[in-house]
């Protein structure tokens, strides 16, 4: 009853709310993660003792209990915990001596995804598009690395012929359920219908079935480690808790590499709690998060765009895809390498350029990231030395359109042997594709000279108002034997892809 009365207004609105600490008075002394983790960092040359290793201060969380609150989540890298608190008792944790600030939790949790059925043929034509050949003659499988997934649920994984091989070899190390605590290890009971999304991102990632000699992914023999933080069919923004816990979890067991389908942006119950586009700025909490992981932990993390593409009120990637240092992926066409309509593009706001690349998929971004991830387990594989910004830049400059990348597809699609090239050091990145003063308003290009149009992702022309912001993009055929480009209003860049030729047209 006194806590009631200390906060009478409890029918006021209530919220969920990051409470940040100001600080950690007592930091342990001795190791905090694993000898794995440290490992990881003596490897990237990264500090062994990091601050946000130790655990949020026990004093801080003692006194939220003794004003009545119930801490729902707690997060040493981000020095915070989760209350949910009226406006009274926003006003009153804001006074407290031990607080430095509060952030309203807002928006919503989903996967980004559509809802065609998954069909393991696409998932095929995606590791042809990246022309595997290299990877597979090196036999590169993920051998040895540490790969996380967090997604909604991995119902009946075992059963599936292209995972069994992980399971019955022992490479599935851990699995944590952090919406349901008591369905860790369980595969057998769904909550909701997307509780099979893991898994069909897992059959992407390394999926591989020796008897019908199907190959779904490139990580096939990586350890894995998966982490359930979506319920289907109940979207709270506690899954933005879920997801942070995920990633400090995976980092204690030393996981190298991360990949999530999963997104925060909007069209759920609550509208007046979602984000808004202009908040795809890398500067949510979840965001910050994942930019930790990578830039002090070493962690590698690839999430998908988003599926928000055709959706004229959003558009954009959403969170945490939109956090600088992580590789995002969008999804392509398969036979022309243009953006997929679905697919999220890249906010014109931000400083750097996103999607980072992509790949092709017919139901959703969260079948191009896991594609992405495999490719990322087996240069790690042949190269473990790599940091997350190396093997960012190894997978960039790899793709069909760098340097001349954009917001539609970012730099484009890999091409896993050069990728394996840079990655061991054997190739430097030669400068193929070349950049065309235009004069005028007319360009005119004669593709009798260029082989291979078809295989090579045919022809698209990204109209562009400024370096990376796409107008349009316009695919065109195969088989035309002279290509013009005429001057649009307001475009001062026109990158021209014919097959494996690419020019960027800079009009003067």
């Amino acid at each position: 009853m006194a806590i009631r009365s200390f906060f009478p207004a409890q029918a006021q609105a209530q919220q969920r709310y990051w409470v940040i600490f100001k600080d950690k008075p007592a930091a342990r002394l001795g190791p905090l993660v694993s000898a794995a983790a440290l490992e990881r960092r003596r490897l990237q040359n990264l500090p062994l003792a990091q601050s946000s290793d130790q655990p949020v201060h026990p004093a801080y969380l003692d006194s939220l209990t003794q004003k009545g609150f119930t801490v729902t989540a707690v997060s040493k890298w981000l020095n915070a915990a989760v209350v949910t608190a009226n406006p009274a008792q926003v006003k009153s944790l804001e006074q407290s001596s031990f607080v430095r600030e509060l952030k309203p939790i807002t928006g919503y949790f989903k996967p980004t995804q559509t809802f065609t059925p998954y069909k393991p043929l696409y998932v095929s034509k995606a590791l042809t598009q990246l022309k595997p050949e290299a990877i597979l003659a090196a036999g590169l499988t993920g051998r040895g690395v540490k790969v996380g997934v967090i997604d909604a649920g991995f119902f009946e994984a075992p059963k599936k012929a292209g995972l069994q091989p992980i399971f019955e070899n022992g490479r599935l190390k851990a699995f944590r359920d952090f919406v349901n605590p008591a369905l860790s290890q369980t595969y057998t009971k769904r909550e909701t219908y997307m509780d099979s999304h893991g898994t069909d991102v897992l059959l992407c990632l390394a999926g591989s079935d020796p008897g019908a000699r199907v190959l779904s992914g490139f990580a096939s023999e990586a350890d894995f480690y998966l982490a359930r933080t979506d319920q289907g069919n109940r979207e709270s923004r506690v899954e933005e808790e879920y997801f942070v816990r995920a990633l400090e979890w995976m980092d204690s067991l030393g996981v190298r590499l991360v990949n999530s389908s999963l997104g925060y942006g909007t069209g759920f119950d609550k509208p007046e709690e979602n984000y808004r586009p202009e908040q795809m700025d890398g500067s949510s909490y979840i965001a910050r998060a994942v930019q930790i992981a990578v830039e002090q932990k070493g962690m590698m993390l690839v999430i998908a765009a988003g599926n928000d593409g055709n959706n004229k009120k959003w558009l954009v990637v959403n969170t945490p895809a939109d956090a600088a240092g992580v590789l995002t992926v969008g999804a392509s066409d398969f036979s022309t390498w243009s953006k997929q309509g679905y697919s999220s593009i890249g906010p014109t706001f931000l400083p750097y350029l996103k999607p980072d690349v992509v790949c092709f998929a017919a139901s959703g971004t969260s079948f191009s990231a896991p594609v992405i991830a495999g490719l990322a387990a087996c240069l790690l594989e042949a190269n473990p030395n790599l940091t997350p910004q190396q093997l960012t830049n190894i997978i960039q400059k790899s793709s069909h359109l760098y340097p001349f990348g954009n917001n539609f597809v970012g730099y484009g699609v890999p091409n896993a042997g050069k990728a394996l090239e840079l990655a061991q050091g054997l190739a430097s990145l030669d400068p193929v594709n070349a950049v065309v003063l235009v004069t005028g308003g007319k360009f005119t290009f004669k593709t009798d000279a260029v082989k291979g149009i078809q295989e090579n992702g045919g022809i698209v022309l990204y109209r562009k108002a400024s370096q990376t912001r796409v107008m349009s993009q316009q695919k065109l055929s195969s088989h035309l034997k002279k290509v013009v480009v005429n001057r649009l209003p307001g475009e001062t860049h026109t990158t021209v892809q014919v097959g494996p030729k690419v020019m960027e047209l800079v009009w003067q």
